[in-house]
Formats: C-alpha cells, sequence, structure tokens
C-alpha cells in the first residue's frame, strides 16, 4: 500500500467513526423511557460527544501530516472502528423499549462481541485509542481536550462492572407472560414459594398434618 492509499484509508476510517459515534449517540438521545436501562450505558453514553471531538481534531491533524504520520494512524484507527462499530450494534439493540427487557438484550449483544464486550469497555477502548494518538503527536488536540480526555479515561475506569464475570456464558431469561419467573442460575436448591401459604422443606422424611375442610 502506498503512503497516497494509506493516508485515504486514515480519513476514510476517521470519517466513519465519526458517522458511527454520532449516530450512536442519536439513538440514546430519541430514549424517552430509560427505565431498565443500565447505569454504564448512560455514563458511557456522555463521552460519546467527546469521542466526536477528538476524532474531529484527529482528522484536521492527519490531512495537514505527511504521509508517514498518516500510515502510521491506521493500525490505531483500525482497532478504533471496530470497537465503535461493537459499540453501535449494543445500543441499536438495547435502546428500543419494545420486546425482551433492555438486561436480556445487553447480556445476548454482549456475548456476540466477547471478553470486551461490555459497555464501558468498548467505550473505554476507543477512549485509550485516542489517548495513545494523542500521546504520540502532542499536536493533533488541545491540551485542554487532552486533559478532558484524561478524566474520561479514568471516570471509565473506575465504573462498576456492568456485567459480571463469565457473561459470555449467561443465559438469558426472557418472561412474556404474568406472574412471577424464577430461574435458578447457581447450585444449590431453590425454594419457590409465590402464593399465599405455607412452604415446607427440609431433608429426610416429612409428616405434614393438613387442616379439615
Amino acid at each position: 500500500m502506498s503512503g497516497i492509499e494509506a493516508a485515504g484509508l486514515a480519513l476514510g476510517m476517521i470519517s466513519a467513526i465519526i458517522s458511527i459515534i454520532d449516530a450512536t449517540h442519536q439513538v440514546y438521545e430519541a430514549v424517552k423511557d430509560e427505565a431498565g436501562l443500565p447505569t454504564n450505558f448512560k455514563k458511557s453514553a456522555t463521552k460519546l460527544p467527546l469521542i466526536s471531538k477528538l476524532l474531529e481534531d484527529a482528522e484536521r491533524y492527519v490531512k495537514a501530516a505527511d504521509e508517514a504520520t498518516k500510515t502510521a494512524f491506521a493500525p490505531t484507527l483500525e482497532n478504533c472502528k471496530a470497537q465503535a462499530i461493537q459499540l453501535q450494534e449494543l445500543f441499536n439493540k438495547v435502546m428500543p423499549e419494545e420486546g425482551e427487557s433492555r438486561w436480556d438484550r445487553y447480556v445476548k449483544a454482549a456475548r456476540t462481541v466477547g471478553k470486551g464486550g461490555r459497555v464501558e469497555n468498548l467505550v473505554g477502548g476507543i477512549l485509550d485509542d485516542l489517548q495513545l494518538l494523542a500521546t504520540r503527536y502532542p499536536e493533533v488536540t488541545s491540551q485542554r481536550t487532552k486533559e478532558q480526555l484524561a478524566k474520561a479515561v479514568e471516570e471509565v475506569t473506575k465504573m462498576e462492572p456492568s456485567l459480571p464475570d463469565g457473561f459470555e456464558q449467561m443465559v438469558a431469561y426472557a418472561h412474556y407472560g404474568s406472574g412471577a419467573q424464577n430461574n435458578n442460575t447457581g447450585d444449590g436448591i431453590q425454594h419457590i414459594n409465590n402464593v399465599t401459604g405455607h412452604q415446607n422443606s427440609g431433608s429426610g422424611t416429612m409428616n405434614i398434618g393438613m387442616p379439615n375442610p
């Protein structure tokens, strides 16, 4: 690949990532009811405008850079684009208000991505990529924006995991009817009483006297 081709590739990827991030943010902004939406989606969505700003700065920088710099941008941008696509898929699947619970849809969507499928991991990965570029090429953005970037990276790093370890093997349970849904995803016995009255459980022989009608 020539330097001119690599330069065009870098600019094309930046433009594509900006479009993906902006579309993802629009999906979040269009949500009227946030009930059942995992907290980290809300927190992650607040980072999207900053990501767009950094990409726009990078686009201006790359346009004026030499061919070697443009070529060097490409690998990091490829990784950034891959994560942006996965992030967009998460938002597209989780944001709609109809259908299964948002939690079930989140688990299913994250499992398709794999170990790095948590929303905070994808946003954090994109921010890390942009911070890498800002470190290698200090003039890519302003000092103020770099400080905002560092703060955003720190905040995402401190987020509590939105999915438990091993979520890749979790089973998502959907419940469309009325009444209770009881799922036992661990070891051991599950004792359930969803109605009024006594529940009797124990080991060995049990003698239970029922009252006369």
